[in-house]
């Protein structure tokens, strides 16, 4: 799927997410692991004997995948099924795995008593490993369709233009906290700058480094942010979907404005950003994913500033 159609598709695909729920959720995401993985097997409930814990199976993953989709999510009942499944999967599918993923339809994200529990279950059963799929993941998954493929599963044609305000449904909390703030300088805590090579080595414009640099001060507050989430793995997953789409969006362009703006567009939306608060925050979090180089390479060792560029 193009740049265009996977920024089309969100908003087709979270109100398709919305409406899904129990067995309709589950057939939904059995055809789309159909379409992603040719080794996937979907497990039905059968009789007397369930689903043994299993909503299906990579074979060639070696992972066990269980969904739970409620009409009205609930931390106790979540938590209670993520162990009821666990428990059914070892004793009855134990060496049929060695990756346990708990799908749930929470557009919410990981409620902090499922993220207990899953760490308990990394301690209790160190030879295991554990995931949660929620609707970033899924979004990440039907994006790697063909269009007439994502339509067919999706039941509905996806939109030939998109103009949109939604961006990375986790990230809105924090671009919130950071447009509302009103940082004075002598207030923020020291944080390492990126090198001056790495903005040069980049080819962005002079106006554009600079403004990635006066952003950087904020820095240290969404770092913050990450290390008080009770979700240790958030900042890691929200990244790794950074670099992943910088790295298709590199091979499409290779005009460092055209990859900077896509990523800007990839985070909040098509469309410019509403007020200068909203853009200078959503420029906070490019700098930092660039800071942390996430976003943008390293100049190789032996790299030198241009004269040019070091004389400006």
């Amino acid at each position: 799927m193009e740049f265009h159609e996977r920024i089309g598709l969100r908003p087709v695909l979270w109100a398709h997410l919305l409406g899904l729920t129990g067995t309709a959720f589950e057939s939904f995401f059995q055809d789309l692991l159909g379409l992603v993985d040719p080794s996937f097997v979907p497990v039905r409930t059968h009789g007397n004997i369930g689903d043994q814990g299993s909503d299906g199976l990579s074979l060639s993953g070696g992972k066990l995948y269980a969904c739970y989709a409620p009409e009205v999510p609930n931390a106790a009942s979540t938590v209670k099924k993520f162990k009821s499944d666990l428990a059914s999967a070892l004793v009855q599918r134990a060496r049929q795995f060695h990756t346990f993923v708990f799908v749930h339809n929470d557009v919410r994200g990981v409620h902090p008593e499922l993220a207990t529990a899953l760490a308990e279950a990394r301690t209790d059963y160190q030879s295991l490993k554990f995931e949660v799929m929620g609707q970033p993941r899924i979004r990440d998954m039907v994006g790697r369709l063909d269009r007439p493929t994502a339509e067919s599963l999706l039941g509905t044609p996806l939109p030939l233009a998109h103009e949109s305000r939604v961006g990375l449904v986790e990230l809105e909390e924090l671009l919130g906290q950071l447009r509302e703030s009103r940082l004075e300088a002598a207030d923020l805590p020291h944080v390492e700058s990126v090198s001056s090579k790495k903005l040069l080595y980049s080819e962005l414009t002079a106006d554009t480094q600079a403004e990635l640099r006066d952003a950087m001060k904020y820095s240290p507050s969404i770092e913050g942010y990450y290390n008080e989430r009770i979700d240790v793995m958030e900042r890691d997953e929200v990244a790794a979907r950074f670099r992943n789409e910088y790295a298709e969006v590199r091979v499409a362009s290779d005009d460092p404005e055209v990859v900077l703006q896509r990523l800007q567009i990839f985070l909040a939306g098509e469309g410019a950003p509403d007020g200068r608060a909203s853009y200078r925050a959503q420029t906070a979090v490019l700098a930092y994913f660039f800071q942390t180089c996430d976003i943008f390479e390293n100049p190789p060792p032996n790299w030198r500033v241009p004269e040019m560029s070091a004389a400006s």
